[in-house]
């Protein structure tokens, strides 16, 4: 398959570039950026060709696919203009700034035959993977509670534009932290967990950014939210972009019969059981809290393409963490527990 990178920016250059070049089933040909020259800098160092115009890109049949790794303001135009175009997409997380975009980008998908795919990476990662299936198998009993954290110093630090980046800005992204690193957890729990989100009480505040000038970014800097799932678990979602330590990943299940933890400093995956004993869970490669690490959801958005079976992560899971994220904005605003939509 003939990979098309849309948006040469940190995601491209240390996710979804190195995870295609390992791959003996497709390549990268081509790139496009809103800045040419940064689009020219990918093609000669990863090898394609650059395009100046988007639609003359998607104009070329021998691409089968993109990957729109843009702002998101920028994911609902993008994608749909791709699958018009007949080409599957794999777009990056959050889905869209809105429920309507999402909404419409989902409509183009199934108008076009093509797959849709979010990429909600966290899904591949080896801790996610085995609480799941803990939690599935009952190793816990009934899942009661769950906390959730997921903190980085913030996108200034991996952002080609550093402080100038398009996250800390409301018109390109939307949203700040709730958004940029809460829909991976928002995803998540309802992964793992199997329910949808019923309501919530979300404070979303500007707490430490600033632009240049020295005044508050214009989105939130960390987020905290409670929240009710349709099956009752009530949980605490916690992202922040002021983790000076770097990357803070812990998640933690609280059950009738036991509890379980991922990303704890001594193992990835620890089960505490109510008769006191405890079960260890270790994998090949066991990664730093802060380290990020390489997933296979580029390979998954491939396969599911050559193979012709639905994607990992829906178009439907997409707007389903859109639906989460409005409600949240809407709690921020009014200060009380808010409903969230379900389709």
């Amino acid at each position: 398959m003939q990979i098309a990178v849309i948006g040469c920016g940190g995601i491209a250059a240390l996710r979804h570039i190195p995870a295609i070049q390992k791959l003996d089933c497709a390549e990268i040909t081509a790139y496009y950026d809103l800045y040419y020259e940064r689009a020219k800098e990918y093609a000669s160092r990863y090898g394609g060709k650059a395009y100046e115009d988007y639609g003359e890109l998607l104009r070329h049949s021998e691409i089968d696919a993109v990957i729109v790794c843009t702002a998101a303001r920028s994911h609902c135009d993008m994608t749909i203009k791709a699958l018009e175009a007949g080409k599957h997409v794999l777009c990056e997380k959050p889905m869209a700034v809105s429920a309507e975009d999402a909404v419409a980008m989902n409509c183009a998908a199934q108008k076009s035959g093509k797959t849709l795919m979010i990429s909600h990476n966290q899904r591949r990662y080896e801790p996610h993977i085995k609480a799941r299936e803990l939690i599935r198998s009952g190793a816990i009993g009934k899942v009661l509670t769950f906390r959730t954290f997921l903190g980085i110093k913030g996108p200034e630090y991996s952002s080609v534009f550093g402080v100038n980046n398009g996250y800390f800005s409301r018109e390109m992204s939307g949203r700040g932290v709730m958004s940029d690193v809460g829909s991976h957890r928002i995803d998540l729990m309802r992964y793992i967990l199997g329910t949808d989100y019923k309501r919530v009480l979300s404070y979303n505040p500007t707490l430490d950014k600033r632009k240049p000038d020295g005044t508050p970014i214009e989105v939130d800097d960390n987020s905290f939210t409670i929240t009710e799932m349709e099956n009752g678990v009530v949980g605490i979602i916690v992202t922040s972009w002021t983790s000076m330590s770097g990357n803070d990943r812990m998640s933690i299940f609280y059950g009738t019969e036991g509890v379980i933890t991922t990303y704890r400093e001594d193992h990835p995956v620890v089960l505490e059981r109510k008769d006191g004993t405890v079960e260890y869970f270790d994998f090949a490669y066991n990664p730093d809290q802060s380290e990020t690490v390489l997933t296979d959801i580029d390979e998954q958005f491939i396969r599911c393409i050559l193979e012709k079976r639905p994607p990992l992560v829906t178009g439907k899971d997409g707007l389903a963490v859109i639906r989460m994220l409005d409600a949240m904005e809407k709690s921020n605003n009014s200060g009380h527990w808010e409903s969230v939509v379900c389709d």
